[in-house]
């Protein structure tokens, strides 16, 4: 993975990061009216709910199980929460959530994307 890819993730905004999320999990999301909260619609008929996975441990927290997501408080002298994923992802963030979600961006997308 590049080093590139690994050091501009680290500098995308919240909202960047859950876009890239849903990219990563091919979820539809989308800004109803004119609103800056990204929303999704979680299965046909039901209302548009925003999407945070970043934020919401309703959302982020269920990945981190499903991709088996590691994480630690301080790794390697740093001051941050770090996720890792085998067999060599390694990225940190200011929350648990955050740092997860950057994990799983760089799992599923690192090939295709550039930041």
């Amino acid at each position: 993975m590049g080093n590139y890819f690994m050091e501009n993730i680290n500098h995308l905004s919240r909202i960047k990061l859950d876009i890239l999320v849903a990219e990563a999990l091919a979820i539809e999301v989308f800004y109803p009216d004119e609103q800056d909260k990204l929303c999704y619609i979680p299965r046909a008929g039901m209302i548009a709910r925003e999407w945070s996975p970043s934020r919401f441990w309703s959302q982020g927290g269920p990945l981190i199980e499903q991709y088996k997501i590691d994480l630690n408080w301080a790794w390697e002298e740093m001051q941050e929460w770090t996720a890792s994923i085998e067999p060599d992802i390694n990225i940190q963030g200011s929350s648990v959530l955050e740092a997860a979600m950057r994990a799983l961006v760089c799992l599923k997308l690192a090939h295709i994307i550039e930041l």
